[in-house]
């Protein structure tokens, strides 16, 4: 059975938002775990993690799948997704140490990288649209 590149590509997209909500229920279950074991100090950083990849990667490719809108390209989707888990893997890194009572001022690379990483995607994305425009 052939299936058509919109249900292959339809299939894709749902396997990516599927991993998104498994990656957001696992930072939940990460942080909620972690809160247990922090003898009543929490870390909105730690509560909230799991958030991120919900609010960023899940909902908008949801809505996409929904409305019937075509996926991202492959290179700025990526840039985007190590965007979205450098913010998090930050934001949990942050919660650990404040849970710990201590801070760290190297935490502040995991946003700014992040930022980096966003920009350079919308960056490819819209070239990949200028050049696309160009070369019809």
């Amino acid at each position: 059975m052939i299936l058509s590149t919109s249900n292959r590509n339809k299939k894709a997209e749902l396997q990516r938002v599927f991993n998104g909500l498994i990656i957001s229920i696992g930072c939940a279950a990460f942080g909620g775990i972690y809160e247990i074991f922090g003898h009543g100090v929490y870390s909105g950083y730690m509560i909230y993690a799991f958030m991120l990849p919900l609010l960023l990667c899940v909902i908008p490719g949801a809505l996409m799948i929904l409305f019937d809108k075509p996926a991202l390209p492959e290179i700025p989707r990526h840039l985007w997704n190590y965007a979205v888990a450098t913010l998090t893997v930050g934001c949990i890194l942050k919660g650990v140490l404040e849970i710990y009572g201590t801070t760290n001022r190297h935490l502040i690379i995991y946003p700014i990288l992040a930022g980096i990483l966003a920009l350079a995607g919308a960056f490819v994305f819209f070239a990949r649209i200028c050049y696309d425009s160009n070369n019809t």
